[in-house]
């Protein structure tokens, strides 16, 4: 095979694997000086990057979409791991989608808006027929995740700060109301299962972050849900006839604690 030829051929799953590695830690964690994570994509974690890449090679993704960008952490991962799929973002701060729309401006398939996500989800899912929608809108008074949830009518949504009921990792909760299977059973009744990221998997890389993690939920919107559940990376999360969360086999010391307690409370 002369070596045009070896250029040409299709990624191997190792080299996409390496791909994804490097487009992942070259990252800059921008978000560090407000974060308790320390910024970085997802968190910097990556076994969520694992997780969506999955997700978006399954089902054929032809879209992505972000709800609070911050400084753009997570967007400049996902534009250099997806240059060839549109990406819109948003935030409700201006300053920081302004910050995120200069950072990312080299970058023609990202549109970053301002505003609240409720507000902007028609707009940012326009066009899409299958897209992969991350919520991360968690910060402010107004808490959108029961509106973001409702209006996604097909797709795979990813849902961040996420209570998957294992002591290592924190949750979102606000005013007493905690972002786990109970809220999403209560706003999309429909939804008889969930999937949650599995951080006891086997993983290609381990996860490099040493402080605050915390959980991923995924549901799956108007299309089949056999690629997580058949896949070892997730966990089934039943909703009905009753919530059923994980029999974790990863020793902790107490229950995971939320990391916001009041409405409004910081990321």
């Amino acid at each position: 095979m002369s070596r045009d030829d070896r250029k040409s051929s299709p990624p191997t799953a190792q080299s996409a694997a390496r791909e994804l590695l490097a487009n992942f830690y070259t990252v800059e964690r921008a978000g560090s000086f407000r974060l308790s994570d320390g910024g970085g994509p997802f968190g910097f974690d990556i076994t969520t990057a694992l997780q969506i890449d999955f997700l978006m090679t399954s089902y054929g993704c032809d879209g992505i979409v972000e709800t609070g960008c911050f400084l753009g952490d997570t967007t400049t991962y996902l534009a250099r791991q997806y240059p060839d799929v549109p990406i819109r973002t948003c935030d409700v701060s201006e300053e920081y989608a302004s910050f995120t729309r200069r950072r990312l401006a080299g970058h023609t398939g990202v549109r970053v808006l301002t505003g609240s996500s409720d507000e902007l989800m028609p707009q940012l899912l326009k066009g899409l027929s299958r897209p992969l929608v991350y919520l991360d809108a968690h910060w402010y008074e107004h808490w959108p995740i029961r509106e973001e949830m409702t209006l996604i009518g097909t797709g795979i949504v990813a849902i961040d700060d996420f209570d998957i009921g294992h002591p290592r990792f924190s949750f979102d909760e606000y005013d007493g109301i905690r972002l786990d299977a109970g809220l999403v059973a209560q706003v999309l009744p429909e939804h008889d299962e969930l999937f949650v990221g599995d951080p006891e998997a086997d993983y290609p890389f381990p996860c490099l972050q040493t402080g605050r993690r915390s959980g991923t939920a995924y549901l799956v919107r108007g299309l089949d849900a056999g690629p997580p559940r058949e896949s070892g990376m997730f966990r089934r999360v039943a909703l009905k006839p009753h919530i059923q969360l994980p029999a974790w086999s990863t020793a902790g010391t107490g229950a995971a604690r939320p990391r916001a307690t009041v409405s409004g409370a910081g990321r």
